[in-house]
């Protein structure tokens, strides 16, 4: 396989490597994903696939990822930078603008990208339309969002952190029935003087993966589910484990479902990768 050419991004923390769809079959992305991530090769959270002409994303494991997709606006944004022979640097954060909207695993429609910024920080807001996505709560304190692409169980103050997270993680997806799902997360929340915190853990099938995460886009966006009456429009700032915020807001006042995540994105770093050659590296 060669040489892989990546960017290495922080939405809001949660660490995002980023890969030409072209470079790898889509059968060895999974694969090549869970070694990259490896902490003594490029270490990260989640991987995606870029097709950048089409703008579209594919997550490792086909999953549904708000920060990762958020992350793609902002590879999108340099790059068209460059292609103008701006190079990405030196501008002051407001004044340069760029929108567009993408295709990502795991969701039906297109999600709107609005970015801000230059390099190396920009601030990102993903604008969605959603479909149906059943809120259940099946016992005390704990709530089931069904997200295309990805469920969130989300557990309140009653249900406090545990010492052994993954193997908790893991017994709440045997016992609310979510292993067969290609991503799923567990998300412990509570509210300290009026400031939302959450904690994910998060479950990618394929990819082979269970990551508490410095920030979840999507398990941010079930929460303001969780918290957002039918018939109003609400705004929560949710500060996530790696000490950033994320602003969702969702509006459900019309006939659709309108959210928006919004962060900051940093490029963090971009080279070449060379992976071990065999069954592990897939040369």
């Amino acid at each position: 396989m060669g040489a892989l050419s990546f960017t290495k991004w922080s939405p809001s923390g949660n660490t995002t490597l980023l890969f030409s769809a072209g470079d790898v079959p889509p059968a060895r992305q999974a694969a090549t994903a869970a070694q990259a991530l490896m902490p003594h090769q490029l270490g990260g959270e989640q991987a995606g696939f870029c097709q950048m002409r089409e703008r579209r994303l594919c997550m490792a494991g086909g999953e549904f990822c708000v920060n990762a997709t958020r992350a793609f606006g902002a590879l999108l944004a340099l790059e068209a930078a460059r292609a103008a022979g701006q190079g990405g640097d030196g501008c002051p954060q407001d004044q340069r603008a760029f929108a567009c909207e993408v295709r990502v695993s795991g969701w039906q429609g297109p999600v709107g990208l609005r970015v801000r910024g230059c390099l190396p920080e920009w601030q990102v807001a993903a604008d969605m339309t959603l479909p149906a996505c059943p809120v259940q709560q099946p016992a005390a304190g704990v709530t089931l969002v069904r997200l295309p692409g990805i469920a969130h169980l989300l557990l309140d103050e009653r249900h406090g952190f545990p010492d052994d997270f993954l193997a908790a993680s893991a017994l709440l997806r045997r016992e609310y029935d979510l292993e067969a799902l290609p991503a799923s997360g567990i998300v412990w929340w509570r509210q300290v003087q009026h400031q939302l915190e959450m904690f994910p853990v998060v479950h990618v099938r394929d990819a082979g993966t269970t990551c508490l995460e410095n920030a979840c886009g999507s398990g941010a966006l079930a929460l303001g589910l969780r918290l957002c009456p039918a018939g109003e429009r609400r705004i929560f700032t949710i500060l996530q484990p790696g000490g950033e915020p994320l602003t969702v807001t969702v509006d459900r006042q019309g006939g659709s479902v309108l959210a928006t995540v919004e962060g900051p994105v940093r490029l963090v770093a971009e080279g070449r990768l060379w992976l071990p050659e065999g069954p592990e590296g897939g040369a």
